[in-house]
């Protein structure tokens, strides 16, 4: 975030999706390496697993934001990705769909011109000329308020 931006919402993996997610890989990695230890490559199946292993401690503390500078709205899935976006591009925002673990966590393209930045639960909808986003949001309808009073198109009503 920089100093003249303002957070607007954040999001984080469930704990829940967590929870499973965490047990997956674990019991993937043990797997890989007691397949290992008989064909003798227990080295480097190791070094698969702890990277495996690190890869998605960081995917597990992704978090989702948005972000409102003064002439942008800054989208961000940390640490991975940066979207800054116009305010004068926004055409609307509203809630969407809460997304799910079979969406996907991250970056996702999702078709029909719309991306997202998802880590499940509650969702917030942004749509501009070209292209939609959908950005998981602890707080949907608050979020497309704060959004739109941002980009100066707030709703009537």
């Amino acid at each position: 975030m920089t100093s003249n931006s303002s957070v607007i919402s954040e999001a984080r993996i469930g704990r829940n999706s967590r929870r499973v997610i965490a047990g997956v890989v674990g019991v993937a990695c043990l797997f890989i390496i007691a397949t290992a230890i008989p064909s003798g490559v227990l080295l480097i199946t190791t070094a698969l697993a702890i990277a495996l292993l690190l890869l998605t401690a960081v995917v597990l503390r992704m978090t989702v934001s948005i972000e409102a500078a003064a002439e942008n709205l800054v989208l961000r899935c940390r640490p991975f990705y940066a979207k800054h976006i116009p305010l004068a591009d926004i055409v609307d925002a509203s809630p969407a769909p809460a997304s799910s673990m079979t969406e996907g966590f991250g970056v996702r393209y999702l078709g029909r011109r719309t991306w997202g930045l998802l880590v499940g639960g509650p969702a917030v909808t942004i749509e501009l000329p070209n292209r939609t986003w959908i950005v998981s949001t602890p707080e949907p309808e608050a979020t497309a308020t704060a959004v739109l009073a941002h980009a100066g198109k707030l709703r009537d009503g």
